[in-house]
């Protein structure tokens, strides 16, 4: 018993020690704020990165479609008659609907 007793005395401080570091790191791990906290954070943080970055390309050209609306007469004048329908008093513009164009496309098969 008295080995015991001596054994417990040197090995006791030591267990007790080994047992609260192994609380702070399960509490590092799996408490708030924890590794899996900060992981999580950084998969978020990448995420919004490459939002950032699409956003930042469609602005870019956006701001380059409104220079060219601003100084390309051609770009503008094509831009005009694509989306308005838009013609010159000398052209002629033929417009057919969807169907049609559906129907001939199936008698010529």
């Amino acid at each position: 018993m008295p080995e015991l007793s001596s054994s417990l005395r040197r090995i006791g401080p030591t267990l007790i020690l080994a047992m609260v570091a192994m609380g702070l790191a399960f509490d590092g791990v799996r408490g708030p704020m924890g590794v899996r906290d900060l992981i999580a954070l950084h998969q978020h943080q990448a995420r919004l990165e490459a939002v950032r970055d699409q956003l930042a390309a469609e602005n870019q050209s956006l701001d380059q479609r409104v220079q060219r609306l601003k100084s390309d007469d051609h770009y503008l004048e094509r831009l005009i008659r694509r989306e308005l329908g838009y013609a010159r008093s000398d052209e002629l513009v033929y417009r057919y609907s969807d169907s049609r164009f559906s129907e001939s496309a199936g008698e010529r098969r």
